[in-house]
């Protein structure tokens, strides 16, 4: 992008607000863009600004010297110097491979450049300050405190070369004339750098406008694409859970019971504290299906649910096992507690009737009672344990509770409950 600066009789172009570094007023990084499309636009801006500016210091350096006798050479260097130079700064910063670093070496040769004839003049005051002002002030905004003090030797080194021609001497004379073009000089120069860095200033607002009008659009994309991801945790979590419930009963499913056996037989064993593993059968259950319909016995099976999601407490896992089997893992429970459980459950529930129709349904509960670490250590253990206990439960009569415990001789013995 290409800065356009007023027209002024000194050159003082300011770069864009956003390439203000805190050293430089430039950036740092002197290459071109990728891709960027001719000089850099520092390189055109200076070249209108200095064809104007030293085309007004040849004005009133001729101004100074007429009448007094110098050299058609003399003349031929204000020319060259103030006239056909800055033509030819430009010409080379534009062919240079790096076209803002070679702009910058225009600015330190500028001081250089024209203290020479400044010099060959006797140093006139306003002449002096105004050039030395100018060019020293163009440095300093292009580099900071790193482009004043080169530009104050270059400045010294072409007074000294300008020195060796026509000797050292100091002619402080000035015309009320060359006053007043100076001032004038000066003064627009000024007005100039102030309209630039207003125009700047006003850029710079504009732009932390829409930095700011992007930060809110952006703040409403987040808090969109947050929701977003909330939603989508929230249906992984529904996923998790529905792969991991019963559908019909609410209950978990086999899978989610392998999947957490382990880990509480884990934390018990690490805890030292006992879990109890009670199978559950509906007792004649076929017989439901067979007299009053899968639907009926699925109303069955869903009340039994209902009873142990009601008395299950928090840390207890219920699932639903197979068609009519159940299996909770009771954790921090002794096992004559979990009997005495169960045997409440399986008193309540044959009392429940469950509509069939113009009738009802009533079906009783057999339950086998395993414990850890006594009957086992391992989940597949502790289950066999439990299908045992149930086993002799049916074997019994059906409608009890039996708790595992193995006989002195053979692991087959039960006990039944009272």
């Amino acid at each position: 992008m290409r800065t356009e600066s007023p027209a002024g009789i000194f050159e003082a172009p300011l770069p864009p607000a956003m390439d203000l570094p805190s050293s430089d007023a430039y950036p740092a990084d002197h290459s071109p863009a990728p891709g960027a499309r001719g000089p850099h636009w520092m390189v055109d801006a200076h070249h209108r600004m200095r064809s104007i500016s030293f085309a007004n210091a040849f004005l009133f350096s001729a101004v100074h010297i007429w009448g007094k006798g110098y050299s058609p050479g003399f003349w031929a260097l204000l020319a060259g110097t103030f006239l056909i130079y800055p033509q030819m700064a430009h010409w080379r910063a534009c062919r240079a491979p790096d076209t803002q670093r070679a702009e910058l070496q225009n600015l330190r040769f500028d001081c250089f450049l024209v203290a020479i004839p400044i010099a060959m003049m006797g140093f006139p005051l306003w002449i002096t300050f105004t050039l030395f002002i100018a060019t020293t002030i163009n440095n300093s905004i292009a580099r900071g405190q790193r482009g004043t003090i080169p530009a104050v030797i270059n400045f010294a080194l072409g007074s000294w070369v300008g020195g060796l021609f026509t000797g050292f001497r100091v002619s402080l004379e000035h015309s009320g004339w060359i006053t007043v073009l100076c001032i004038l000089g000066l003064c627009w120069d000024l007005f100039g750098i102030g309209h630039v860095a207003f125009k700047r200033a006003l850029k710079l607002r504009q732009i932390r406008a829409e930095l700011t009008r992007g930060e809110v659009a952006l703040q409403h994309v987040n808090r969109d694409l947050q929701e977003r991801l909330n939603q989508i945790d929230a249906l992984q979590g529904l996923l998790k859970e529905q792969a991991n419930r019963d559908p019909l009963t609410g209950l978990y499913n086999r899978r989610y019971l392998q999947e957490t056996m382990e880990r509480e037989l884990a934390r018990c064993q690490r805890e030292q504290i006992p879990l109890c593993v009670i199978l559950i059968d509906l007792d004649l259950f076929k017989n439901v299906n067979d007299q009053h319909g899968h639907h009926v016995g699925d109303e069955v099976i869903k009340e039994i649910a209902r009873l142990l999601i009601a008395e299950a407490r928090q840390e207890d896992v219920a699932c639903r096992y197979g068609g009519e089997e159940f299996m909770l893992l009771m954790a921090r429970m002794p096992m004559d507690v979990a009997r005495e459980r169960a045997e409440d459950w399986r008193q309540r529930f044959g009392a429940t009737e469950v509509p069939a129709g113009e009738t009802s349904v009533r079906t009783t509960l057999s339950v086998g009672i395993a414990e850890f670490p006594t009957h086992g250590r391992t989940a597949e253990a502790l289950i066999q344990r439990a299908d045992v206990a149930l086993y002799q439960a049916k074997l019994g009569g059906r409608d009890r509770v039996i708790c595992y415990a193995p006989p002195p001789t053979d692991s087959s013995s039960i006990t039944t409950a009272s």
